[in-house]
């Protein structure tokens, strides 16, 4: 099913790739290759993970327990996905096969009860581009806060103090910046800053909140959700925080972006169908 929408003054198509009434799909992320995207979905009770060709076939589920399985990230050699799960009774980051074998927890802690968290301790993981490295929010020092570890679990480092929250982060391609979403300033808005935590800047700068940054693959464009015209959207911003664009622009909720690896589409979830599902659109 094709929908298509003038979004901004320019004519956009949005394609629906999951197509199942029966749940929520949601989270996409795109493999190195760009020939399949991994998803969340609650289509068989809890939220699991799957796994689809690019063009919504083939949609296979790889985790399967009773736990709530997460965030899927796909590491860039395609070899590993990074979820986080709380099988083991609050979240942790753990990496698997792409077939959902091999599981391995990788952050094994137990949080500090926190009331801001959005999840029960370690959450949003995502790789660096050279596959050594994952990024990822905790709070595990009490208060949500980015952190960064070798890609086997150790060497773990904190990159932000905020007494509030900082998550969601996401590298940038060259590897040398994070995006990540922090309320530090009285509402989420999108950040960046160095690898090594340093020079910490705010971009957006709007009163609404906002959410999932994603990297360009070229690295001149973050695409990330913003509430500002009063329901989620799907918007592009150059990296300085300039020329942000509502690429979505309709009244259901669009959220969680992800750019194809060529850069020329972005895969993301709408319930503009009445439940969340996958779609993808074009943004050449």
């Amino acid at each position: 099913m094709v929908l298509s929408f003038l979004a901004c003054g320019f004519f956009d198509t949005a394609t629906n790739l999951t197509n199942y009434s029966g749940g929520n799909d949601m989270g996409p992320d795109w493999s190195s290759d760009g020939t399949r995207i991994a998803f969340i979905s609650d289509r068989d009770g809890n939220n699991e993970i799957y796994v689809m060709d690019a063009d919504g076939s083939n949609q296979t589920r790889i985790t399967n327990n009773l736990g709530q399985d997460n965030r899927p990230s796909w590491s860039p050699d395609g070899n590993s996905i990074a979820i986080y799960s709380d099988r083991n009774g609050n979240d942790e980051i753990f990496s698997m096969d792409t077939d959902g074998s091999n599981l391995i927890n990788l952050t094994n802690h137990t949080p500090e009860e926190n009331f801001y968290s959005i999840c029960d301790g370690t959450c949003w993981p995502d790789w660096s581009p050279d596959g050594t490295k994952i990024v990822f929010s905790s709070s595990r020092k009490g208060n949500i806060n980015i952190y960064v570890m070798n890609a086997d679990g150790t060497n773990i480092i904190r990159l932000t103090n905020n007494l509030i929250e900082d998550t969601r982060p996401c590298w940038s391609p060259d590897g040398k910046k994070i995006a990540f979403a922090s309320n530090r300033d009285g509402n989420h808005e999108i950040y960046t800053m160095n690898a090594d935590g340093t020079n910490q800047t705010n971009l957006t700068r709007n009163l609404a909140p906002e959410y999932h940054p994603d990297w360009s693959p070229d690295g001149t464009k973050i695409a990330f959700m913003s509430r500002k015209e009063g329901n989620n959207e799907i918007y592009v911003m150059d990296p300085d925080g300039s020329n942000q664009t509502n690429l979505t622009n309709n009244d259901a909720w669009d959220d969680f972006p992800n750019w194809s690896p060529d850069g020329k589409k972005i895969a993301f979830m709408s319930a503009r169908e009445g439940n969340a599902e996958i779609y993808v659109m074009d943004v050449e």
